[in-house]
C-alpha cells in the first residue's frame, strides 16, 4: 500500500510565532496590564511549541492512502475514508499553502500545520481515486 506521510509546515510556524510576538508587542502599548498579556503570550506559545513538538516526534500525523486519510489531533487518530472524499486541493493565502480535504456531505477539513507538494496532491488523486 503506497502511503504519503506529509511533512511539518514549518512556515506555518515561523509565521504562528511571528504573529504571537507581534501580537504581543502591539498589545504592550494598548495599556494592557503586563501580567495578562504575559498569561495570554504564553498560553499561544505553549499551544503552537505543543503541537510542533508532537508533530516532530509523530505524535500527531497525517497521511494519505488508498483508503482515505487518517490525522491525529488532541490524542486522537480521525480517519476520513475515501469514499466520502470529494477532492483534495491546495489553498494558497500569499506565501503559505495548505491541504484541504473536501467532503461529499460539503464540509472542509483544513490542515494547517501540514505542507502538501503538488507531486504529492497529484499522488494523493491518483491514490484516492
Amino acid at each position: 500500500m503506497r502511503t504519503i506521510e506529509l511533512e511539518i509546515n514549518w512556515l506555518f510556524y515561523v509565521i504562528s510565532l511571528s504573529l504571537i510576538w507581534l501580537s504581543h508587542t502591539a498589545f504592550s502599548t494598548f495599556g494592557i496590564p503586563a501580567s495578562l498579556l504575559q498569561i495570554v503570550t504564553m498560553l499561544l506559545l505553549l499551544f503552537v511549541l505543543t503541537t510542533l513538538a508532537f508533530s516532530l516526534t509523530g505524535k500527531r500525523f497525517l497521511h494519505v492512502d488508498k483508503v482515505g486519510v487518517s490525522y491525529s489531533c488532541f490524542g486522537k487518530t480521525h480517519y476520513i475514508h475515501a469514499e466520502h472524499i470529494k477532492s483534495i486541493k491546495l489553498r494558497s493565502f500569499g506565501v503559505l499553502s495548505i491541504p484541504e480535504v473536501y467532503l461529499d456531505n460539503g464540509t472542509v477539513k483544513r490542515f494547517l500545520s501540514w505542507k502538501m507538494t503538488r507531486e504529492e496532491l497529484n499522488k494523493a488523486d491518483t491514490i484516492l481515486h
